[in-house]
């Protein structure tokens, strides 16, 4: 699911008393290890095997946030000379991870520079290189000439962009046979359980929640939307990409023995409220119906009870 800056989940609306104030940051932080464990491992292990093949990459991160995919790329080329630039229009959220990064560098005993470029690594003749651009992705140019990138990464962020322009663009900044690795693309299912008393109102609530990114346009486009998945799957085919391996990223945020994994109640409640306040703008439902609704799902939750399964898609695609 999207990661959507702005959206009205993330802020207090003065509904119910139980309402919680999650900050946007806080979210990004609180799903790393959720996004972590529900990655697609096919998929990804070919995109690690491939990196793995290559002694020096030079790649580029759309929508870095709090740098979950810079990290996730040093982990999975733990020898290979890295040339990372990270893309954010948020200056805080790259400020956090520009500090992520070069404290995991440091863990892994690489000697660290900090500039105003961003991050320079090495170790024993191996060498990072991690530049972080604060820009709105409609603006963003590399610096580099068109067909420098070896590898593009778009973790849960093409649902938010004009599918075909996008994917054009990434096209143009890759270099023959370069690949592109799509992760964590919402895919038009979202199930709470246990089912709600009145289930056609929820089921309502929840088809209103897709229509919001359904509706929603960018750059004067309509961005990926709710089946962004399968949509980037057949797009990538049409605008230069052979896809290699593609398959499911599901969240699968459910409680064992009334306990919540890492910060997965965190991430509940936020989305939650993302639910609700879609909801709510469509004006499509009673305050006091939305208020119940909302309130005895957070009540599930704080017991415990309450769970939530979001199906996603990964991909990964060779330019032609």
């Amino acid at each position: 699911m999207g990661e959507r800056p702005g959206l009205g989940g993330l802020r207090r609306d003065a509904l119910t008393p139980a309402a919680v104030d999650i900050p946007f940051h806080d979210y990004l932080e609180a799903k790393f290890a959720l996004d972590e464990r529900s990655l697609n491992r096919e998929v990804q292990t070919e995109f690690a095997q491939w990196l793995s093949g290559k002694p020096r990459s030079t790649c580029l991160d759309l929508g870095t946030g709090t740098g979950a995919s810079v990290l996730r790329l040093l982990k999975l080329a733990p020898e290979t000379d890295l040339h990372i630039t990270a893309v954010d229009r948020d200056g805080t959220l790259l400020y956090t991870a520009r500090e992520r990064t070069a404290d995991l560098l440091r863990q892994k005993g690489l000697y660290v520079s900090v500039e105003p470029a961003g991050i320079r690594a090495r170790q024993d003749g191996r060498e990072i290189a991690v530049d972080f651009v604060c820009s709105d992705l409609r603006h963003f140019e590399p610096n580099e000439a068109p067909g420098s990138y070896d590898a593009v990464i778009a973790h849960a962020v093409m649902d938010l962009l004009p599918l075909r322009t996008m994917t054009g663009r990434i096209a143009r900044w890759l270099r023959p046979k370069g690949i592109f690795y799509g992760s964590v693309n919402y895919d038009g299912e979202t199930v709470l359980f246990p089912v709600y008393a009145d289930e056609a109102f929820e089921n309502s609530i929840l088809a209103v929640y897709d229509a919001s990114m359904e509706e929603r346009r960018v750059w004067d486009e309509n961005s990926g939307g709710a089946r962004s998945g399968r949509r980037l799957h057949r797009v990538l085919g049409e605008t230069g990409f052979e896809p290699i391996a593609y398959g499911s990223s599901d969240w699968n945020i459910t409680p064992l023995r009334r306990i919540y994994r890492n910060r997965d109640a965190v991430c509940l409640a936020a989305l939650l409220n993302m639910i609700r306040d879609e909801a709510l703008r469509s004006e499509q439902f009673s305050t006091d119906s939305l208020d119940r609704w909302y309130r005895e799902r957070s009540e599930r939750l704080t017991a415990g009870e309450l769970g939530l399964i979001i199906h996603q898609i990964d991909l990964l695609a060779e330019k032609v």
